[in-house]
């Protein structure tokens, strides 16, 4: 009985909001979409799975620029076009630049600490002022010491075991992450820090995806005792919460002891801890280094495994293009490894490096941003408190901006042997827009460049063949459909 009087109250409650809203709305017409029903609003119509296709096409059914949706109590703003982002997310950043995020995953799986889920506040920018202390692009004498150490062992890696070469990929990102964040020994493979912020990570990124909780949309079910039907989703809020702690004190816990011990390599912590030593670190900055250490993994870790992912498919998807890129890294590198010195000498390399990114979205629908009051853009009202989807995918595969979408040609970026971007720079929407950009770009573009061509310089890439010596025709479907893209692939080195 006291389980139905809750349900009902909660329906009474979130019909009684919903028609409230309705009522408040202003005289501007919202934004074009699919027809909303009451109370559910498109619940019916919102995708499971690959949303930023559904979205694409409804851009194209209804305005290319934004469209709106209303689902699982969120209201949606969807901007499909480059001249949409930039209008909202740069040029009006002032408003466009907070969260507002799974309510689950923020206050009760407890990832209220981490920077690209937390509002546009002061304890946002006192981090984001902490990560550039460190982190500043014009020194790269914390990271790039790490990435190379990692490139090293990489190599090693794919010389013994060509087959498993994601998994290297993978490992070897997230220990370059893990030993500059916190300066502690980092094992070759299987590693227990690497594996425990790898799943942390991935069930945030399954956890982010709107609809995931039902809980979000009727927040009054978190009361409702565990045990009654549908409460399962707490067992899994508890697992979720532990791995995340998990991922937050165990590294640092063995990044001070290694320190203590005289163990520890130059690092985040290890700097963080001589500046506390030395009066440099104020009280405030110093409570939050345990935070900052695990948001280093997260700034540029799964980004770059998925790009790097990308670039292998691409290579064996499109022969031509990969003999292009290895010829140029051989008349310059000449069978040595990258240095920094190689980037502007590689102007094909690092056009197909941005075109991977648009082929291949690392978010395929951005990270959502929130609007904090209400706004008009092009005789449309946008709500306070929407989200805002940037929808990457679709501006990568509008065939008006970027022609036969679906092939990866460097030559897009290309001009008098120049790097050149006449339009949208994927390089630049992978990594954010605004306020909200991501402050570790320039090491996840680093390690994208030195991995890219130093495998390039040693090895030959070759398509699988089966156990009759045929060729094994590379696939790039299906994609894991999470707020991270990563592709699904089984093709050998050789």
């Amino acid at each position: 009985m006291a389980q139905s009087a809750y349900i009902a109250s909660g329906i009474f409650l979130s019909a009684l909001l919903y028609w409230a809203r309705r009522r408040s709305r202003p005289s501007l017409p919202l934004p074009p979409g699919p027809r909303k029903l009451p109370l559910i609003g498109n619940l019916l119509d919102f995708p499971v799975t690959e949303q930023w296709v559904t979205f694409a096409k409804w851009g194209r059914e209804y305005d290319p620029d934004v469209v709106h949706v209303e689902a699982a109590g969120y209201s949606f703003i969807i901007l499909n076009s480059y001249e949409a982002m930039t209008d909202l997310l740069d040029q009006r950043s002032a408003i466009y630049s907070s969260r507002a995020l799974s309510r689950v995953v923020y206050d009760l799986v407890g990832w209220n600490w981490l920077m690209v889920l937390m509002p546009y506040n002061d304890a946002w920018k006192e981090r984001r002022r902490l990560f550039a202390k460190y982190f500043h692009p014009s020194d790269t004498s914390l990271h790039r010491n790490h990435e190379t150490e990692q490139l090293h062992i990489l190599l090693n890696l794919l010389m013994k075991e060509p087959d498993n070469f994601l998994k290297h990929i993978r490992h070897v990102v997230g220990a370059t992450t893990i030993s500059m964040g916190y300066g502690i020994k980092v094992r070759p493979t299987h590693d227990p820090y690497v594996e425990l912020a790898e799943n942390s990570i991935e069930g945030l990124s399954k956890a982010l995806i709107p609809g995931t909780f039902l809980a979000d949309t009727f927040w009054w079910l978190r009361y409702i005792p565990e045990g009654f039907p549908g409460t399962g989703w707490k067992a899994k809020v508890r697992t979720l919460r532990q791995e995340m702690l998990d991922f937050l004190d165990k590294p640092y816990e063995a990044a001070l002891e290694a320190i203590a011990n005289g163990r520890s390599t130059d690092s985040f912590v290890s700097r963080c801890q001589q500046d506390i030593n030395d009066g440099k670190l104020s009280q405030e900055e110093q409570k939050l280094v345990k935070d900052m250490a695990a948001q280093v993994f997260i700034a540029g870790a799964e980004t770059t495994v998925s790009a790097i992912s990308s670039f292998f498919l691409a290579l064996v998807c499109f022969p031509e293009v990969y003999k292009k890129a290895q010829a140029e890294v051989d008349s310059v590198l000449k069978g040595r490894l990258s240095e920094d010195a190689d980037l502007e000498s590689l102007p094909y390399l690092n056009a197909l490096l941005k075109e991977v990114l648009r082929w291949q979205a690392v978010f395929p629908m951005g990270i959502f941003h929130s609007v904090i009051r209400d706004d008009e853009y092009k005789g449309y009202h946008i709500p306070a408190n929407s989200l805002v989807v940037p929808n990457i995918w679709g501006l990568s595969y509008d065939p008006e901006v970027f022609p036969e979408p679906e092939k990866v040609k460097p030559e897009r970026f290309l001009k008098d042997g120049k790097v050149h971007v006449s339009g949208p720079d994927p390089t630049e929407i992978t990594f954010g827009f605004g306020r909200r950009t991501c402050q570790g770009r320039h090491i996840a573009e680093s390690t994208m460049f030195h991995i890219a061509a130093s495998v390039l310089s040693l090895f030959d890439i070759e398509i699988a063949r089966d156990a009759d010596g045929k060729p094994i025709e590379p696939s790039y479907n299906p994609f894991r459909s999470s707020v991270l893209s990563n592709p699904v692939l089984k093709q050998p080195l050789t």
